[in-house]
């Protein structure tokens, strides 16, 4: 009997810090990504992972001597990109050329925290982080637009469909 009970206590212990070693995990961005430093990639789109907790948006980002990096971008999950207009997935265009704003991976690995998306057709959407006094941070030099106004009261589209 005490053998069983000496065993449940370890089990609930070694899920007790899973638990608390997940949820560190997850809200550590500047663990994971330099928030000091914003890059601009250009790249086009070749995947999106429309998912929770954090969406993850790839590109294929082509480099001055011919050869292509795939660059994988974290956002805020779909609820959080729904908030600021970007209803679903089928906002964005595989085979679209993006240039999107991050904080790089601290192990230099082609990982960033998205910042913002510059659309093709121009749009500048801030998805990231906000300055130290709550203002969004304006586009980098080079990079212009704003995303189209929501109208008043018009519930956004649900997000839906495949890849």
């Amino acid at each position: 009997m005490r053998r069983a009970t000496a065993i449940a206590a370890l089990a609930g212990i070694g899920l007790a810090v899973g638990y608390v070693s997940a949820a560190d995990a997850h809200h550590a961005v500047n663990a994971q990504f330099d928030v000091t430093k914003s890059v601009v990639i250009t790249g086009t789109l070749v995947k999106v992972d429309w998912q929770n907790p954090h969406a993850w948006f790839w590109f294929d980002v082509k480099k001055p001597d011919g050869t292509t990096e795939r660059w994988g971008t974290e956002t805020v999950g779909p609820n959080g990109l729904r908030r600021i207009g970007l209803s679903d997935r089928r906002l964005f265009n595989y085979g679209d050329v993006y240039q999107v704003e991050l904080n790089p991976d601290r192990s230099g690995k082609f990982l960033g925290f998205t910042n913002a998306f510059k659309f093709p057709d121009g749009r500048y959407i801030k998805v990231g982080f906000i300055d130290a006094n709550g203002n969004g941070i304006e586009p980098p030099a080079g990079v212009t637009g704003t995303a189209p106004p929501l109208a008043a009261g018009a519930p956004a589209p649900r997000a839906g469909g495949g890849d």
